[in-house]
């Protein structure tokens, strides 16, 4: 997109209330980008920063953060350095406790944080795409534990990331000092002082919402147990990043939170990543939150769901549903919310493996890695897959809707 136009639009929305273009229905595949190396196989978190066009890929297979022109389509190349894909004992089995890149965010268009296996940040430099600093994150109950620094979200205004630490029993949250590279305090979602107990669960995605000023984090369970209602009961825990505390914890059941994303009037959709009910009856739904009150929207009918993302452009959020179902029976797709009345209303058939999205709210396009299929899996494996020999990120499009959008 030309450059000037967006700095123009850019303005524009600075100045108030503009009339802006709806993007909605049915998504369509206009690309697909080869990674090169190894292929793309195994990834995790996926993030874009519209402002210099460039897209980031937590790339498992060839141990690396990948970077990718979000206007040309182009592959960049890879900052390598990372973990890679872990196996367990057996040597088939990902341990993706230990495995990395996982979470990746861009802080102030220069550098591309990335959460890696072995409980470290690490900081990537933008333009030689390389390692530049490695910060260590100690688990504050179990000194000594080694597993992956997960999701993260940036706090602009406080100048912070918040990163997860999923894996560890029990998992907690670093804030750690951009700038410093200081970890400044940490929470642990151990059951006291206000956390919810999610020792045996993990936590997931962390957001920060810059109207409220709090850090949001996704539960996918809230007490402990194996009973049916312990089990069904998630939610979202409230974090002042200032005091490092839980305020409250939103309660949502059916749902097994996993991804977050901030959307527009202090609303949130969280990526629900659990199937609900018995085969062959099982289904997926998805909800918006109220961050205010924690009130949810009317259960949405997609699901199965990672990471989730919301895109100003077109005013919709987008979820990597990778476990969505359809009449009991799996379903893959790329599905889109329209964030103005909270309705399903657009998807894109994609692959099992297709738990990662981001989007470019000026280029409106929307970006899915899809991992190849393993050679010797049984025919019609991943059946949807668009690329399933090498992988490849695909390139979505929303197609462009008649009616005109108040966007804030």
């Amino acid at each position: 997109m030309n450059r000037k136009a967006v700095m123009l639009a850019g303005a524009a929305l600075v100045t108030g209330t503009v009339a802006a273009r709806a993007w909605e229905n049915d998504l369509s595949l206009v690309a697909t980008i080869d990674v090169g190396g190894k292929g793309l196989g195994t990834f995790d978190i996926s993030f874009v920063d519209p402002k210099i066009d460039l897209y980031v890929l937590a790339d498992r297979t060839n141990a690396s953060v990948d970077f990718v022109n979000t206007e040309t389509n182009q592959f960049l190349g890879r900052a390598s350095g990372f973990q890679g894909q872990k196996f367990k004992a057996d040597g088939v089995t990902a341990d993706n406790t230990i495995s990395g890149p996982d979470g990746v965010v861009i802080v102030n268009h220069k550098e591309v944080w990335a959460g890696d296996g072995d409980s470290t940040l690490k900081v990537v430099d933008i333009k030689s795409m390389s390692i530049k600093h490695t910060i260590k994150i100690d688990d504050p109950t179990h000194p000594g534990a080694t597993f992956r620094v997960d999701e993260m979200t940036w706090d602009v205004a406080d100048r912070v990331v918040v990163a997860a630490n999923n894996a560890n029993v029990p998992p907690f949250i670093s804030f750690v000092n951009v700038d410093s590279h200081k970890v400044l305090g940490q929470i642990v979602f151990d059951g006291n002082n206000n956390t919810p107990d999610a020792t045996d669960t993990g936590i997931e995605q962390p957001a920060w919402s810059p109207k409220t000023g709090l850090i949001y984090v996704s539960v996918p369970q809230i007490v402990q147990g194996t009973d049916d209602a312990s089990v069904r009961r998630g939610g979202i825990s409230v974090i002042d990043p200032h005091t490092m505390k839980v305020l409250t914890t939103y309660e949502v059941d059916d749902c097994s939170p996993a991804g977050l994303t901030i959307g527009p009037n202090d609303h949130a959709l969280i990526g629900c990543s659990a199937q609900i009910g018995t085969a062959p009856n099982k289904t997926t739904q998805t909800f918006v939150i109220n961050l205010l009150t924690g009130e949810l929207s009317d259960p949405i009918p997609i699901g199965g769901s990672d990471q989730v993302w919301f895109d100003r452009g077109t005013n919709h959020y987008y979820l990597g549903a990778r476990n969505n179902l359809m009449n009991g029976a799996p379903d893959p797709i790329l599905g889109s919310v329209d964030a103005s009345n909270n309705t399903f209303d657009g998807r894109a058939s994609t692959s099992t493996t297709a738990h990662s999205v981001a989007a470019d709210q000026f280029e409106h396009k929307v970006f899915v890695p899809i991992g190849f299929v393993p050679p010797g899996s049984a025919q019609g494996t991943d059946p949807t897959n668009p690329c399933p020999e090498h992988g490849c990120i695909a390139v979505f499009v929303p197609t462009v809707a008649d009616r005109v959008a108040e966007r804030e």
